[in-house]
């Protein structure tokens, strides 16, 4: 999916009809070449569809056999050799820069590097059952991201036994609470707050497992573990699905009537999609609700912006962000597209995932993810 890379301009590498094998390039950024992004499974390109001034939107392949590309291993594990397994495999677009939530740029290191390994997301797979038989994989990519960094690399997870060995680079960091608990934000913001002049990076502990298995067989390992539940689904399960699944196809047989849909994500914070998104570890299924009626008038104000939706201080809004933030004049700030005013309140800390309770707790009038993007890539790009 496009959308799951904003700020990249693809330059395609492949075209309808054509088959493909796992970790063979796809496209790369116009901009940056050196990022490409690899196909999950071995098969045939089904569809390549295009948007307004040829934008990827949708990228579809039908897959088929098991055929994948192997990569050679760096004797020694320095940066170059290290940036480029990583730009070269498709796996650079794990990694998410904090401010602004972009691919970082390869040849930029971070202050920091945060590995996200706890999930409190309602209903998440726990990080410790996805994480049993793969620990060894799991240490052998955390010990290689220090070659991308000269700070910390924070590996945050649930109260318990620490997931890999600390060094001098390496800490390891219990998370305890209620979502957002969990989310990578609440760690920057406490750990090691950031600016535009001290920038991190962000990853998932899959994805880490993913560059840990890299080094080990020379091959690309697409598949990750997620949850599927919900009130359309029969009874939630884990799975082990390549990226970019189709939710549909997958949740077919287990759906409790026809009148669902399907989300690629959290049911707060996730979208309805049909394929499972780059940065989503579930898929959850809603019985599918009318939308609340609205006067025509308030409607067309609305859809015009010309009636932004009150926002009431209350206890649960205040802690949607689980930070010393001040939450609520940040969502006014927002709401009306002050990028000067939301800077100043701590914006730059945040990305979509992070104000998907603010979203929820102010009943969805305003989606403060969108806002959100909308006020970084002003402030970015000034």
């Amino acid at each position: 999916m496009g959308s799951d890379s904003p700020g990249v301009r693809a330059e395609l590498l492949v075209a309808e009809g054509e088959n493909c094998v796992r970790g063979a390039p796809l496209f790369r950024d116009r901009k940056r070449p050196d990022i490409v992004f690899t196909a999950p499974v071995s098969g045939r390109i089904e569809e390549v569809r295009l948007g307004a001034k040829r934008r990827l939107e949708v990228l579809v392949i039908s897959g088929a056999g098991d055929d994948r590309k192997r990569f050679d291993i760096p004797a020694d594990a320095d940066r170059t050799a290290v940036r480029r397994l990583i730009l070269e495999s498709g796996l650079w677009p794990s990694l998410r820069t904090r401010p602004f939530g972009r691919i970082p740029d390869p040849g930029s290191a971070p202050e920091a590097i945060f590995v996200t390994a706890v999930d409190t997301n309602p209903h998440a797979a726990d990080p410790r059952i996805v994480l049993a038989s793969q620990r060894e994989a799991f240490g052998r990519g955390t010990a290689l991201l220090k070659a991308l960094t000269e700070g910390p690399v924070f590996v945050c997870h649930a109260p318990g036994e620490a997931l890999v060995a600390e060094d001098a680079q390496i800490r390891c960091v219990a998370v305890a609470g209620p979502h957002p608990a969990g989310l990578a934000g609440t760690h920057i913001h406490r750990l090691f707050p950031v600016s535009v002049k001290r920038p991190v990076w962000q990853i998932h502990y899959s994805d880490v497992t993913a560059i840990g298995r890299l080094l080990e067989t020379g091959e690309l390992q697409t598949e990750r573990t997620i949850a599927v539940s919900g009130p359309g689904i029969k009874a939630p399960h884990l799975m082990r699905v390549p990226m970019g699944t189709d939710l549909h196809e997958l949740t077919a047989d287990a759906l409790v009537d026809s009148e669902t849909q399907v989300l690629s994500g959290p049911a707060i914070g996730g979208r309805e999609s049909r394929f499972l998104g780059r940065y989503h570890w579930q898929a959850t299924v809603l019985k599918r609700q009318a939308p609340p009626f609205r006067p025509t008038w308030l409607r067309r104000l609305s859809g015009n912006r010309l009636l932004p939706a009150p926002i009431i201080p209350t206890e649960a809004l205040e802690k949607v962000l689980a930070t010393e933030l001040p939450v609520v004049p940040l969502l006014r700030a927002l709401s009306i597209g002050d990028a000067e005013s939301a800077a100043r309140l701590g914006c730059l800390e945040l990305i979509e995932e992070d104000m998907a309770l603010a979203t929820y707790a102010t009943g969805g009038a305003q989606d403060f993810g969108e806002r959100l993007r909308a006020v970084l890539d002003t402030l970015e790009y000034a």
